[in-house]
């Protein structure tokens, strides 16, 4: 049971959270569809400032170093080790090909660089012809994993039609120099390169 269920633009301060850290965050939905999760660091000017703080599928930074030995291609390489962000605070889901209904992004919010304003949380859909309106009951949620509480969830109830991606939420420190999720809701036209080309110039 979630502690909060966030609507559209609501945000839930971590406040109370003392010393905690280890998140993980998870992008999930109903249905057969394929989506993707992205995870964009960005900095004072929004956009993101290393290429490694665009975290998806195909980040060529991962959890492990390529090793031919072990991994024989890099495709296999990128198939088996999660994506991961330059500072090494955010990492990615593995992609999983045949199907599934979540995606599971790691965050340690101890070890994200001081030039990071702000942390956000996106998805694409990677069946072409399909869009969010396809998509049924998509949500983004926040777990302690200390604990396992889910501590906020965030369903995303808009009408969406033509949008073939979406920020479904993101991490920021607030005024109190506090880190809050900000519930989002935000359709993209234009897929994955549309995101790409909002927060990487």
């Amino acid at each position: 049971m979630s502690r909060f269920n966030l609507s559209k633009g609501e945000r839930f301060s971590f406040a109370k959270d003392e010393g905690l850290n280890n998140l993980t965050v998870t992008l999930g939905w109903e249905g057969e569809n394929d989506l993707d999760a992205s995870t964009f660091l960005v900095g004072e000017d929004g956009v993101i400032e290393d290429d490694a703080n665009f975290v998806y599928y195909n980040s060529s930074k991962r959890s492990e170093d390529f090793d031919r030995a072990k991994f024989g291609n890099k495709n296999a390489w990128k198939a088996q080790t999660r994506p991961m962000s330059a500072d090494g605070s955010v990492f990615g889901s593995i992609d999983e090909r045949d199907g599934g209904s979540t995606e599971k992004v790691s965050v340690d919010l101890s070890k994200v660089a001081p030039k990071v304003n702000e942390i956000v949380f996106c998805a694409s859909i990677f069946d072409e012809g399909k869009t969010f309106g396809d998509v049924e009951t998509p949500y983004i949620s926040i777990v302690n994993d200390d604990n396992g509480e889910e501590l906020c969830r965030y369903t995303l109830n808009e009408q969406f039609s033509g949008e073939t991606a979406l920020i479904a939420g993101s991490l920021s420190v607030n005024e109190d120099g506090e880190w809050e999720f900000k519930a989002e809701g935000r359709g993209i036209l234009g897929g994955l390169q549309a995101l790409v080309e909002l927060y990487a110039e």
